[in-house]
């Protein structure tokens, strides 16, 4: 994540003609699709879904049944919203490169940014699945855990981002591909002139994958496969939009909400009639990312109070251990099963909980690594050339 000051993107007509992108939009972009990420995880997990109501209820559904599970098919973009999430990474590590003196200095600065607090978010998953191991050590969830979270062996791999994915680790399967993005950054994006190119063969691996493995997204077992074939052209998407944002359109403030939630409406259409994330919905989510970079309103974006985004890696990589940790109390203390509640909207009593403790763990890990690289920044500026 950049720092709190302006970025500065040139013109790609004229490199004299210089525009500014407040990195607080890109800032209020994360914190908003981190939020919708744990709207998408919480009502998974504490609501039984539209399909199992339908499907088991004695009685006939009424309006009011329909118009609530019509509603709620508006929290299902988890898998779009984190390809915005790899958009505005793109843009961001763009501007990076841009202004690093040396891949050294690139490495050193997203090291500082992105791995302290993944420690401490497999240390927190780890404690969670103790808790079912103690409390649960018959259960599904313990089973599919203990041979990753609770071993050396498996604490290693996730570290090293090698193995990931767990149930109580279950939003880390992005990280591996940011963290390839980030080493391939220096190679990728160093030359300005090359990057058309890299963009062009992004594209055209992602219609190679097509063509072998059909539209829906990480269709293979190799991460490398599906970065190459899906994530490599999310991520160029945002390299792009960073070097060529003056040829987006500036819309008028209601213009922009009503293209913005066609787009919205439009991807919520093609993942419910596919019934995957596929390549037409993660597309028009590129271009619902690189309007809001162009087109967020100064208002929204820069008011603290609805803009997370300091936060946002802390709310991602933190929300999945508390949602579990939330479902084992329910369950052993008020013997409710999660994912059997039938009210259609109990599960927003628990977003505040779970974003106020997202929160506190930023302190924990976060916010020391980002005042570090804040000091970094001030010594070099301060250092004798």
């Amino acid at each position: 994540m950049m720092d709190k000051t302006e970025t500065v993107v040139s013109n790609s007509s004229s490199q004299s003609t210089q525009t500014r992108v407040p990195t607080h939009v890109l800032d209020f972009m994360r914190g908003f699709a981190a939020v919708y990420v744990v709207v998408n995880h919480v009502r998974g997990n504490f609501f039984k879904g539209g399909g199992r109501t339908i499907a088991e209820s004695a009685d006939p559904l009424g309006l009011y049944d329909y118009v609530s599970i019509s509603l709620l098919q508006a929290t299902a973009l988890g898998t779009e919203f984190v390809i915005l999430f790899f958009c505005v990474s793109g843009f961001a590590m763009a501007h990076s490169i841009l202004y690093t003196s040396s891949p050294l200095q690139f490495y050193k600065r997203r090291l500082i940014r992105i791995w302290p607090p993944y420690l401490v978010a497999i240390a927190l998953a780890a404690f969670v699945c103790v808790l079912y191991t103690m409390y649960d050590p018959d259960g599904n969830i313990t089973q599919r855990c203990t041979g990753r979270l609770c071993t050396a062996e498996g604490l290693f791999l996730m570290a090293t981002y090698v193995e990931v994915a767990t149930p109580i680790t279950a939003q880390f399967w992005s990280l591996p591909y940011e963290v390839i993005f980030y080493l391939l950054c220096p190679l990728l994006l160093w030359y300005r002139a090359a990057i058309p190119a890299v963009f062009g063969a992004s594209v055209l691996l992602s219609i190679i994958g097509v063509v072998f493995w059909g539209v829906e997204s990480n269709p293979s077992s190799s991460v490398l496969v599906n970065f190459a074939i899906n994530a490599a052209f999310w991520f160029m998407s945002g390299v792009v939009a960073y070097h060529y944002i003056e040829r987006v359109p500036v819309l008028q403030v209601r213009t922009f909400v009503m293209v913005a939630l066609g787009l919205l409406g439009l991807i919520v259409v093609v993942k419910t009639f596919y019934g995957a994330p596929n390549a037409v919905s993660n597309s028009l989510m590129i271009l619902f990312s690189v309007l809001c970079i162009r087109n967020l309103p100064h208002a929204w974006t820069s008011n603290p109070r609805w803009n997370w985004g300091y936060f946002s890696y802390s709310i991602y990589i933190f929300h999945v251990a508390f949602i579990f940790l939330i479902a084992l109390i329910l369950e052993q203390q008020f013997n409710i099963r999660a994912q059997d509640i039938e009210s259609y909207w109990a599960w927003i009593l628990f977003l505040p909980v779970i974003l106020a403790a997202c929160w506190g763990m930023y302190f924990l890990g976060e916010k020391q690594c980002n005042e570090l690289l804040r000091r970094m920044s001030k010594s070099r500026q301060k250092a004798p050339v």
